[in-house]
């Protein structure tokens, strides 16, 4: 019933009600509680971020001391906690809308196993270390901003880094997951520009970009390339997703100033039909290119 009601609903009025606070505060509380007890718990993220690190040749140590900037933190801080068991100095976790919730932080790390925490994270900093840093995390009851600043994490939000840097400290490491693709096009390129500018002279990004149709992943994941241009303007692109495929990314960025840049991993969707037509704003070079599902880039000087 309440798939029916809402498939019913227009775009336009879907919008309206999500603008309205009550509907964003329900809905921020309810999805961080269920992401804390699933895919975003800190067991899950640490054994994330092991990955990407391996997909980047990162050796061992190899944010301890180091000044981090994630964008996209989202409800939980995640990734950004990670961090922080890795021994970083400053962390940074910003986002263009609050949506920090304190109250499923802890659910987060609590809910995790720390067996697993420790055997994703001990490559990369030693083990009994992340095991007493845990040991911190757990011991706090709350999460609150005194507690962020204690474990040397800012949070910043809202803000625009297409626009503007939280400061002018130079990063050493720069992540985001799942956030590039959720950025209108016209602001990709300056967004870019601004990470490369405040990026240390020995630092490096890594970027995890989901290329399917947020829409509707599990059963439509392409039904986005049939929209014309003027049909899927910017908040349609932030919602579900900007259709830049990844050769256009690897484009985007060979062409930024300075940066040397290399895919590392790329996944395809092979299992779910493309749609009829794909229309002539879609830049794509093959059915491979239209296909590809993540990417992840990895970037430095």
């Amino acid at each position: 019933m309440r798939t029916t009601i809402k498939n019913l609903l227009t775009e336009k009025t879907k919008s309206t009600i999500k603008s309205f606070k009550l509907y964003q505060d329900f809905y921020n509380k309810t999805y961080s509680d269920k992401q804390a007890a699933t895919y975003k718990r800190l067991d899950i993220g640490a054994a994330e971020v092991a990955s990407y690190l391996l997909q980047a040749g990162s050796r061992r140590y190899v944010l301890r001391d180091k000044v981090c900037l994630e964008i996209g933190s989202g409800w939980l801080l995640t990734y950004s906690l990670v961090f922080y068991l890795l021994g970083a100095k400053k962390i940074y976790a910003t986002d263009v809308a609050p949506l920090l919730q304190f109250d499923n932080i802890s659910k987060s790390i609590n809910g995790s196993l720390k067996p697993c925490i420790l055997d994703s994270l001990s490559m990369f900093e030693d083990r009994e270390i992340i095991d007493a840093r845990y040991e911190r995390l757990l011991s706090f009851r709350k999460m609150s901003p005194e507690i962020l600043q204690e474990l040397n994490i800012n949070y910043l939000a809202p803000v625009d880094l297409a626009q503007r840097m939280p400061n002018s400290e130079k990063f050493d490491f720069i992540f985001s997951k799942s956030v590039l693709e959720h950025v209108p096009i016209d602001d990709i390129t300056p967004l870019l520009k601004n990470l490369v500018n405040n990026l240390s002279l020995n630092g490096f990004m890594f970027h995890l970009i989901h290329l399917l149709d947020h829409k509707n992943l599990a059963d439509r994941p392409f039904d986005f390339f049939g929209y014309s241009h003027d049909e899927y303007p910017g908040n349609l692109q932030t919602r579900w997703g900007n259709r830049l495929r990844s050769s256009q990314w690897q484009q985007i960025f060979a062409n930024l100033p300075n940066l040397q840049s290399k895919l590392v991993l790329e996944w395809s969707c092979k299992d779910r039909d493309l749609p009829e037509k794909i229309d002539q704003s879609i830049q794509y070079t093959n059915e491979e290119d239209l296909r590809v599902s993540h990417i992840g880039v990895l970037g430095n000087f």
